[in-house]
């Protein structure tokens, strides 16, 4: 069974890596996204459902829309992002030399069956702790190794009971005692509160 899911509040801060981002940026057509009306009964008992399902459709075909310029200035990261579309709508945006020190990206998990997905394989990762951001169940996933000493963290979260989003940081730091997770954590709060102002 998966940990006990504990509430975290995150503040505004200054997926598993993205086989895309390797080949570069190209064209593509977004994947529709699942429908809002989905069917809690379908899901297994341990998997937290969704307060509420939101629609994030516009942004799945225009990824690099899904945070502001205002949310990306207090992430610290640069402005500029750069869209993927396979094999799942992404966005990354990278600051290696500004104070964020990172690279940030955000991808619709359009390809697996939204946290459910997870649940059902959790006992294999490396790394599977349930819990909350914005009201919404997410988890951090770390699939082969538990890479948040090399600055890595994934955090992945259900926008409806049959889609997810991941959000995943990279960051560069000889701090091993450093906890990548923060920043992650603090991305995907302003993803989901640009989700819910536009739903």
């Amino acid at each position: 069974m998966p940990k006990k899911i504990t509430k975290i509040a995150v503040p505004i801060l200054g997926t598993l890596l993205m086989a895309s981002c390797a080949g570069g940026p190209v064209q593509g057509t977004a994947q529709p996204a699942t429908s809002a009306n989905t069917s809690s009964d379908a899901l297994p008992p341990d998997v937290p459902r969704v307060p509420k399902a939101l629609d994030t459709t516009r942004f799945q075909q225009d990824p690099c829309t899904i945070l502001t310029p205002a949310q990306l200035q207090a992430l610290k990261l640069g402005e500029s992002g750069t869209t993927y579309q396979r094999p799942t709508p992404s966005c990354a945006w990278s600051n290696w030399s500004g104070p964020a020190k990172m690279r940030m990206s955000v991808t619709f998990a359009t390809d697996r069956d939204g946290l459910a997905g997870l649940y059902r394989r959790h006992k294999n990762f490396k790394v599977f702790e349930p819990l909350e951001i914005e009201g919404y169940p997410a988890a951090i996933v770390l699939v082969a190794l538990d890479q948040r000493p090399d600055g890595v963290c994934d955090v992945e979260f259900a926008v409806t009971d049959k889609l997810s989003i991941s959000v995943q940081t990279t960051r560069l730091s000889t701090d091993k005692a450093t906890n990548p997770c923060g920043p992650t954590k603090a991305g995907a709060a302003e993803v989901l509160k640009t989700l819910k102002a536009a739903n």
